[in-house]
C-alpha cells in the first residue's frame, strides 16, 4: 500500500534555515495567509491511490500564551485502493505566527485496523521535545517520551510553512541546504540540493519552478539516495506542485491539483 505518511512527509517537511537562525518576519509578508487550502492526488504510475487537503485555519488560535497558526493535513486513500483497504490519516500543528516555531504538533492514524494518535510539545528554550503515543482504543497508555533537541527544530506542519518563505533565489545549482525536522522520534538532518530552474507541466499549469532534490540515507523504502524530487513554484507564493519519491515498490508522486485563498493570485479548482 502507497504511504500515504511518508509521501506527505516529504511534501511538507523539508524546510529549514541552513544557518539555523529563526524566521523573524512579521506575520503580514508570509507568502501564506489565513483560509488557504490546497489539494493533493497520490499517484502509482497510471493510477490515484490516495488524496490529500492541507489547510491554514481561517483565525489565529492562542497556545500556550501564544498566537498561532493552526495547520491541519488530511489524507485517505481514493479510487480502486480505496476498495480494500483505508487510510484516514489527519495531522495537525499550532505554530507560532511571529518566528514559525511549531509548540504543539499532533497525528492521528487510521490505516486498516491500525490506528494511533501521536501528540508532540515542543519546549524550544529547554532544548527537549514531549511525545505522547498511544492507541485510542486501550485504556493502557505509556508515558510521554522525552528527547533533546538543539537549536531552532521544526516538525513537519511548520516545516512547510517555513518552506514557503524560504529565499531560493538565493541559490545556485548545486548549492545544498540542511533539512533538520523532527518527526515521530527522531530530528531528520537531511541535505536539499538545488538543481536549477525549469518549467514545470503541473497539474495546476505550465509553471516556473524550483527543482529541488533530497539526499536521504538509503532503507527499505527509500532505497536511493536522491531518489525523492520536488518542484515549488519560482513565484511569490512558492507552492509544493509535486513531491516524485523513488520507493521500494517503484515512483509515487503527489500532485498538488487545485487551491483557493492563496495570497497571490486567484483560486484554482
Amino acid at each position: 500500500m502507497l504511504n500515504i505518511s511518508l509521501i506527505l512527509a516529504f511534501l511538507v517537511g523539508i524546510a529549514q534555515n541552513p544557518d539555523n537562525s529563526t524566521i523573524e518576519t512579521p506575520k503580514d509578508v508570509f507568502n501564506f495567509k489565513n483560509g488557504e487550502h490546497l489539494d493533493f492526488k497520490l499517484s502509482y504510475g497510471w493510477f490515484t491511490v490516495g488524496k490529500a487537503s492541507l489547510d491554514i485555519d481561517q483565525t489565529f488560535h492562542d497556545y500556550k500564551d501564544q498566537r498561532c497558526y493552526k495547520v491541519d493535513v488530511k489524507g485517505e486513500t481514493a479510487g480502486l485502493l480505496g476498495v480494500f483497504t483505508h487510510v484516514d490519516d489527519r495531522w495537525g500543528a499550532y505554530v507560532r505566527n511571529d518566528n514559525l516555531l511549531p509548540l504543539h504538533a499532533y497525528r492521528n492514524i487510521e490505516e486498516g485496523k491500525y490506528m494511533r494518535v501521536e501528540k508532540t510539545d515542543f519546549y524550544h528554550e529547554q532544548g527537549r521535545v514531549e511525545v505522547t503515543r498511544y492507541d485510542p482504543r486501550k485504556d493502557k497508555r505509556k508515558p510521554a517520551k522525552e528527547y533533546g533537541i538543539k537549536g531552532e527544530v521544526y516538525d513537519l506542519m511548520s516545516s512547510y510553512l517555513y518552506l514557503r518563505n524560504l529565499d531560493f533565489s538565493k541559490y545556485g545549482k548545486g548549492d545544498t541546504i540542511k533539512v533538520n525536522t523532527f518527526y515521530e522520534d527522531t530530528l531528520y538532518n537531511f541535505n536539499m540540493v538545488m538543481r536549477g530552474i525549469e518549467t514545470f507541466d503541473s497539474k495546476v499549469g505550465d509553471l516556473k519552478a524550483y527543482k529541488l532534490n533530497f539526499l536521504i540515507p538509503p532503507s527499505e523504502i527509500f532505497p536511493n539516495e536522491d531518489g525523492i524530487v520536488a518542484w515549488i513554484s519560482a513565484d511569490s507564493n512558492q507552492l509544493p506542485l509535486r513531491i516524485e519519491a523513488e520507493m521500494f515498490f517503484g515512483t509515487a508522486y503527489c500532485d498538488l491539483t487545485s487551491y483557493r485563498n492563496i495570497k497571490y493570485g486567484p483560486d484554482y479548482q
